[in-house]
């Protein structure tokens, strides 16, 4: 189906949406890879786009490799670690209809987050609350469908919907832990090699 369709649907019939996509033949990784690049253009141009009297760094601050850190790596281990605890406890949904369904949910703030950025070039800076009511409103529908999809595409109901969301996000903190434990050791051991042959240069 046409991505276009499918954003329709994700904006105005999320319940469709996500019903829809368990069907055969309707995930498209393309798509969903697709959706989290536009994401991180859309974030980034978001950036550039801050009104002066909003702006609250400078421009040697932001990092383009930062901003992609920031949108891709907890997409991605949202997704994972999501569907390793929704398959423990009985959830229906496949890893590439979690994948799928992760990226639509991101569609609000792709298709609205440059617009709102752009109020700060016409509005003054004690207007603000303006920016922040419609900026937390655009987070808050995003979190509202990444919480939708848990519950149609897993059939749970409200309150186990809500666990699966909390211990999903528990599970990401326990991965990045990991990861930077990892990193960490790696980088020790790195070091310890490159220490070794620094000594056995200076000995030979």
């Amino acid at each position: 189906m046409s991505p276009f369709v499918m954003i329709h649907k994700i904006l105005f019939r999320p319940f469709d949406f996500y019903e829809d996509i368990q069907s055969p033949g309707m995930v498209r990784i393309r798509q969903a890879i697709a959706l989290i690049i536009c994401a991180y253009f859309a974030r980034v141009v978001s950036i550039y786009l801050v009104g002066f009297a909003f702006e609250s760094r400078e421009a040697y601050q932001i990092s383009i490799l930062q901003e992609a850190i920031w949108i891709f790596i907890p997409w991605f281990t949202w997704c994972v670690a999501h569907w390793a605890v929704a398959a423990i406890l009985d959830g229906e949904g496949k890893f590439v209809e979690i994948i799928y369904g992760s990226a639509y949910a991101l569609v609000p703030y792709i298709v609205f987050i440059i617009p709102i950025t752009l109020l700060t070039q016409m509005l003054a800076l004690d207007e603000s609350g303006i920016v922040n009511l419609l900026t937390y409103g655009l987070y808050a529908w995003v979190v509202w469908l990444f919480l939708l999809k848990v519950k149609v595409l897993h059939n749970f109901d409200l309150p186990k919907t809500l666990f699966i969301a909390f211990l999903s996000i528990i599970a990401v903190l326990i991965l990045w832990f990991i990861c930077i434990l990892l990193f960490g050791l790696a980088n020790q051991f790195v070091n310890f090699l490159t220490d070794i042959v620094k000594e056995l240069r200076l000995r030979g």
